[in-house]
């Protein structure tokens, strides 16, 4: 009975409702039949005695209504039967489902197990309702990532402002005392320079990551043998930039490269140029392919990354104050917006031996 139940369950509606309507008819028409064959001898039987007799006209009202109610019910019966098995389940879990989307709840899951048409309208809405949550989590990301942006910028802009308000005043004191030293206010002249051009950089970078997350992904086709060549002209020529040491192990088992190479490639550049800042003199390229995904591992033999750094290195504008001040702190944080408009990720973490490790990934396109 369970094998025959989950064959009509997987059945077309069209099959499944001619299936129902021809077996509640047949039903009905053999329940007719035995109502009027057992009611027949009792009719004989009274025409046999007295063939006027009014109970005659009561006897054929009874088995025709009999019979008309029989139908009926094996009619509503074959309908209720039709409903709860092919209607009632999916009706129930997309009502249900709806409900939850109206109260922007999406954290809820589809599940109707049938080959029937319901069964792949439930499985649409499902997909549907996972795309709408990856998007409500990418727009909750960018406006989080955006919120960060402009709380890091504010509290950046603070030091050039605070400077620059501090050789204001310095400016009107010279008006005032004019006598004091040509080479201090030649100083003041060159620091708010610099400050002013900070300022600039700090607005241009501003643009800079507005425009990335404008930027479609174009994706190309590489051969391995093409993308690993460049990869390798890439990164050794950076590494010989900073007089640093590469060594490039390659494990993808791959015969081509489907993405945005140029979008790769500059995360990768990213990445390595800041290997090549903190590393002593070696740097290891581990290249991967896992669940779909282009992975890059990135180790150097410096000092790693201190605890404040692991918290939040990948956050805008963060610097550790180690490398040139100009260092606006936005590499690794540009990498974080690229690699995920890439459908991939990156982590930061640090080797046993505390070397500084990297690792970033991009989605393989199909």
């Amino acid at each position: 009975m369970g094998k025959l139940k989950t064959v009509y369950k997987n059945l077309s509606l069209k099959k499944a409702l001619t299936i129902t309507i021809v077996s509640s008819l047949f039903i009905a028409f053999l329940g007719a039949m035995t109502i009027l064959l057992a009611t027949r001898p009792s009719y004989y039987a009274i025409v046999t005695e007295n063939p006027e007799n009014p109970i005659l006209h009561w006897h054929d009202f009874l088995s025709i209504s009999i019979t008309g109610i029989y139908v009926a019910v094996v009619i509503i019966a074959g309908s209720y039967f039709f409903y709860k098995l092919k209607l009632s389940v999916p009706l129930k879990v997309l009502t249900e489902g709806i409900e939850q989307i109206a109260v922007d709840n999406l954290d809820f899951s589809i599940q109707y197990d049938s080959e029937d048409e319901l069964g792949t309208l439930c499985g649409s809405f499902e997909r549907m309702k996972n795309e709408l949550q990856n998007n409500y989590k990418k727009i909750w990301r960018m406006t989080e990532e955006r919120r960060k942006l402009n709380a890091a910028f504010a509290h950046d802009l603070r030091t050039p402002l605070t400077v620059l308000q501090g050789y204001t005043d310095f400016l009107e004191e010279y008006i005032l005392f004019p006598e004091k030293e040509d080479a201090k206010l030649m100083e003041t002249n060159h620091m708010m320079a610099y400050y002013i051009k900070r300022l600039e950089d700090y607005v241009g970078v501003m643009n800079t990551i507005q425009k990335l997350e404008d930027t479609p992904v174009k994706i190309q086709t590489v051969p391995i043998d093409s993308f690993m060549s460049m990869l390798d002209d890439n990164i050794k020529l950076t590494a010989k930039e900073y007089g640093k040491d590469i060594s490039v192990t390659n494990e993808a088992d791959l015969q081509e490269v489907r993405g945005d190479i140029s979008l790769i490639f500059r995360v990768l550049e990213n990445v390595m140029r800041n290997a090549c800042r903190y590393s002593e003199n070696k740097i290891f390229v581990h290249l991967y392919e896992q669940n779909h995904l282009l992975s890059f591992e990135m180790i150097d033999d410096g000092a790693g990354f201190s605890p404040k750094a692991l918290e939040q290195a990948l956050n805008p504008f963060y610097s550790s104050g180690q490398s040139e001040s100009s260092h606006l702190g936005l590499g690794l944080n540009i990498c974080k917006i690229l690699c995920e408009k890439h459908g991939g990720g990156i982590t930061i973490s640090n080797t046993p031996d505390s070397g500084a490790r990297v690792q970033f990934s991009f989605l393989l396109e199909k």
